[in-house]
């Protein structure tokens, strides 16, 4: 079964809903602006990084 593109590729910040301008480092960026998504982010990475073999890279 494939995702939606969308599911890996977001064009809409998954914590605030807020456009992105692009998937990769439009996302960074914005994350790295906006305090509450990078709060949330921080969350979310903390949360599956023991999940990953080797932690997280990203």
């Amino acid at each position: 079964m494939s995702l939606p593109e969308a599911a890996t590729e977001p064009e809409r910040c998954p914590f605030c809903g807020s456009d992105i301008a692009s998937p990769g480092a439009g996302f960074m960026r914005h994350v790295e602006n906006e305090p509450q998504c990078r709060d949330a982010f921080d969350t979310w990475r903390d949360r599956v990084s023991d999940d990953m073999r080797g932690g997280w890279a990203g």
